[in-house]
């Protein structure tokens, strides 16, 4: 099912955590250039050459896409649609082009793979009207595309339309009450969390490292948006018609203010306690989003005061934390990653202290005159 050699792939795995490993100074430079020398690779690109490489498949897409237009847009006559399937066959055929010339995570090959799928399901779109029919169709695509290509995006894309997929049920076709919707995300987001779960702890996906990372995310942001007060309020109020004043609030409102701060807050104590940094970042932005949340619609009080406190807490947070951690040598501890870059701290060290060096130009104070015989008839004059 997949259009790369497993073998291959792992190569890539196995160069890419020899260079972590140099990175982290375990392994020396030659040991490293031995790596990556003894196995066979993919051509894949930075993060940088990737998105040129990216642009440019866009573009080369685009003007494949203009050209057939070109010709077949009289012949089709209104028939978009058609003309539509036969921008996602050219997708999918460059696709398989790039993967069996060993084009891999190298930006053309992500260019017509995300290009295949987004004109197949504006066809699907087009030819069917059914948005539900849209996002089952973008479920399975992705789910294929990611499977046969270990492409990330594609892992995304199968996420949207799942979530999308039970969002219309809901909400269009009525198959159950619009009052049930955060629950039935949460359920979700929780069945997503488990499938990522059971798939990272077998090695048999490991080849599937960062598709698996966009669903571990997706799960996390979609149990905390089902819950948030905001979301729910506003989903609320547009699906369901209430009306919230002073007097009335949406249904069990006292729920959703505690799960909008409970489930960030847990975020970030599972986070520590696996010592998970993707499930920190989002437990700490989410606990931001929920003071945004409260503040949006109560002013305790006013802007300024509100971040002048929001300061200082953070200050003693974190004033307490280093003094708690500094000298601690396991666990959570205050040390740097042995993985982090510490030639940027040093070369900033050096800017700052280079700042604070004065370099003025020494000024010779002396009344003396050097040259010309002007003392004790030393040195020659300027005429001969």
């Amino acid at each position: 099912m997949q259009a790369y050699n497993r073998e291959v792939l792992e190569n890539g795995l196995l160069v890419m955590e020899a260079k972590r490993l140099f990175k982290m100074k375990f392994i020396s430079k030659e040991q490293l250039t031995n790596v990556t020398t003894a196995f066979s690779l993919l051509k894949s690109s930075s993060i940088f050459i990737r998105f040129g490489f990216f642009l440019l498949g866009l573009f080369l897409f685009s003007s494949i896409g203009g050209f057939l237009a070109l010709v077949f847009g009289q012949l089709l006559n209104a028939h978009y649609s058609i003309m539509f399937y036969l921008y996602a066959i050219i997708g999918f055929s460059g696709s398989e082009l790039l993967a069996k010339s060993g084009y891999y995570r190298h930006g053309l090959d992500d260019a017509f793979i995300i290009c295949a799928q987004a004109t197949f399901c504006g066809a699907i779109g087009m030819s069917s009207e059914s948005s539900i029919f849209v996002f089952s169709v973008m479920f399975f695509i992705g789910l294929a595309s990611c499977i046969r290509y270990v492409n990330t995006i594609s892992a995304l894309i199968s996420c949207v339309g799942l979530v999308g997929f039970f969002f219309t049920l809901i909400t269009e076709l009525k198959v159950i009450s619009s009052m049930y919707l955060p629950f039935i995300g949460l359920i979700l987001a929780v069945t997503i969390y488990y499938v990522f779960y059971k798939l990272n702890n077998s090695a048999k996906w490991l080849i599937y490292q960062n598709p698996l990372q966009i669903i571990k995310i997706v799960s996390l942001v979609l149990a905390y948006a089902s819950i948030n007060y905001m979301v729910v309020r506003e989903l609320s109020e547009s699906l369901m018609g209430i009306v919230v004043d002073k007097e009335h609030d949406i249904p069990l409102a006292f729920l959703f203010y505690g799960l909008t701060f409970l489930i960030p807050l847990g975020y970030v104590y599972y986070s520590l306690q696996r010592k998970d940094r993707t499930i920190l970042i989002v437990g700490l932005l989410s606990l931001s989003y929920s003071f945004f949340t409260i503040r949006f619609y109560y002013s305790l009080m006013p802007l300024e005061s509100a971040l002048v406190l929001a300061g200082l807490l953070l200050f003693a947070i974190s004033f307490f934390a280093i003094k708690k951690l500094q000298n601690k040598t396991t666990g959570i501890n205050f040390q740097p990653d042995r993985d982090t870059n510490s030639t940027l701290i040093l070369n900033a060290q050096a800017l700052i202290i280079n700042s604070q060096i004065s370099t003025k130009p020494i000024i010779n104070d002396s009344k003396m005159p050097f040259g010309g015989g002007g003392f004790s008839g030393g040195g020659s004059g300027e005429s001969f």
